[in-house]
């Protein structure tokens, strides 16, 4: 894409010329540059991609131009970039190229990120239009987290577990009430946890085995459910419970899962801060 300052030139140049037979040229060698499109942008964590276009300032482009750059910010693995080479290919005939800036979709609570692309004096043209307010040298970029805070220490302690079949012929008892059980777990931070989004479950002393000691329970901040690290977790030594939506409650402490429980009916449990 020719830049629009070409076109500009051209009408410039064909009013104070039109007597003249000879053959415009809206460009000469030193007229020549690159910069990019914009001088900034936004990409959120969940999204594809952003990208960052490099615009080249020439008359024709016959052979092709090798652009350098660089992307910079304080955590680049939360990002990856198209080419990672730090240059960029505009081919013959072409003018632009696109630098790809992938997020990374994680679930931590890391806030936004700057991130800046910059064209560098590596490349052999000049960087912008000197004076015009389009030297776009560097675009600022930021990346915006998608994750949403959770007060993981409120979940530290013991709850209260109550659970039941909520429709079908077993409605409203519970497991307790088929197996004569009682049951009671306590949660704690997972040690090294970076995220602050796992707690690891015990079941507590004099209470039957509600789900197995050491399962690691997930709180995905956004958007606010609930997972277990090694897959459905298996209840009251009974059947595995595929929930289909689950939710917590950083407030008042709840963790709810509610779904089939394979083919005995609508079942749903809640743990609740003691």
């Amino acid at each position: 894409m020719k830049n629009i300052y070409k076109y500009i030139a051209a009408v410039l140049l064909f009013g104070t010329l039109a007597s003249c037979e000879e053959d415009l040229t809206i460009f000469d060698t030193e007229d020549t540059f690159v910069q990019l499109a914009s001088a900034t942008g936004a990409v959120g964590e969940g999204d594809e991609s952003i990208i960052s276009t490099v615009l080249l300032g020439a008359g024709t482009n016959a052979s092709g131009v090798s652009v350098s750059f660089t992307v910079t910010s304080a955590d680049n693995s939360r990002f990856t970039v198209t080419p990672a080479s730090g240059t960029i290919e505009i081919p013959a005939g072409e003018y632009s190229a696109d630098i790809v800036i992938a997020p990374v979709d994680n679930l931590l609570v890391d806030g936004d990120l700057d991130i800046v692309v910059e064209l560098t004096t590596g490349s052999a043209l000049p960087i912008g239009i000197a004076g015009e307010g389009m030297e776009f040298a560097s675009q600022a970029i930021t990346l915006i987290d998608d994750d949403c805070p959770v007060d993981i220490n409120n979940f530290v302690g013991v709850f209260e577990v109550f659970e039941n079949f909520t429709a079908g012929v077993n409605s409203p008892s519970g497991l307790n009430n088929f197996f004569g059980e009682a049951y009671q777990v306590e949660l704690a931070l997972v040690p090294g946890d970076a995220t602050g989004t796992k707690l690891v479950l015990t079941n507590s002393a004099g209470f039957n085995e509600y789900i197995a000691d050491g399962t690691v329970i997930t709180l995905n901040a956004c958007p606010g459910t609930v997972t277990f690290d090694a897959g459905f977790p298996t209840v009251a030594l009974f059947r595995t419970f595929e929930y289909d939506a689950s939710s917590y409650d950083d407030v008042d402490g709840i963790i709810q899962c509610t779904g089939p429980l394979a083919t005995f009916g609508d079942y749903q449990f809640t743990f609740t801060k003691m």
